[in-house]
């Protein structure tokens, strides 16, 4: 029997192999969509792709990874441990449930140990309609100069700034002008980017292949980062009206939080997934 621990990489292409391998065991064809460009240690970068459980299911269970790059460790090796998973397996079949495994959402962010794309996009605020108007966030481009000083390390004049800016409006208002997206400055932090990404279009073509036909789609996607070491959140990415909420809740519990409440440790983001 493989130990969880086993699950997890310390590398990429570990993870890579790892998972791929684990789908071979469970007798699963993996489709992949492959990154024309090398990856830190040269190996192939790739979106993969392998679906658990009755293929023609009218209900599908999406388990994503590596949205966030660097985040891309834990996702994958939570993802190995579920295709490695006897109950699982038994369980989706048994209740009619297809689960679709999408490892590596960016896996140039995952090889190279980054947050963005090979683009310096956040991945997670990639996803607007880049034909309407774009979204604004006039908080941070106050106080971008000094997210992204010219000088490194920073005068301590820029600190100040920013606990001014802190004092005067609060830790949240920062959080919010800094991971909120922005969509004007390439070089700058959480950018959204100005035409979907790659991953972007990659996943799209990914959920209209398995996705068209179900009569209900449930979606996990893997992070890390938020909140106190050890917790987790689930957090609620999508529209906040009293159906969705309730419907949310319903399926994963009354934990769930949302970004448009002020009950999650995110704030309201642009371009989610």
């Amino acid at each position: 029997m493989t130990s969880r621990i086993d699950c997890f990489s310390r590398s990429y292409g570990e993870a890579r192999s790892r998972f791929l391998e684990a789908a071979t065991r469970r007798g699963l064809q993996v489709g992949s969509h492959v990154l024309p460009r090398p990856g830190a240690d040269g190996e192939t970068l790739a979106m993969d792709l392998a679906v658990l459980g009755p293929a023609a299911a009218q209900a599908l269970l999406i388990v994503s990874s590596g949205c966030h790059g660097i985040e891309g460790y834990a996702g994958s090796g939570a993802q190995v441990a579920l295709l490695l998973d006897n109950e699982l397996e038994a369980a989706a079949r048994e209740r009619g449930v297809a689960v679709l495994f999408i490892h590596a959402l960016n896996p140039h962010g995952f090889s190279w140990g980054s947050r963005v794309t090979e683009d310096n996009v956040d991945l997670n605020r990639n996803f607007i309609d880049f034909s309407r108007t774009r979204p604004v966030n006039p908080d941070y481009e106050r106080i971008a100069p000094l997210l992204v000083p010219r000088q490194w390390p920073p005068p301590a004049m820029n600190t100040l700034r920013l606990a001014a800016f802190v004092a005067r409006y609060g830790m949240r208002a920062l959080q919010a002008a800094v991971s909120g997206g922005q969509y004007v400055d390439p070089d700058g932090l959480f950018f959204g980017g100005h035409a979907p990404t790659w991953s972007n279009l990659a996943l799209r073509r990914a959920l209209r292949e398995f996705g068209a036909g179900r009569a209900r789609i449930a979606w996990i996607d893997v992070h890390t980062g938020l909140g106190r070491r050890g917790g987790s959140e689930r957090i609620l990415a999508a529209r906040h009206d009293a159906a969705t909420v309730a419907r949310a809740r319903a399926w994963w519990g009354s934990a769930v939080t949302s970004t448009q409440d002020d009950t999650s440790l995110s704030p309201a983001l642009h371009g989610q997934m």
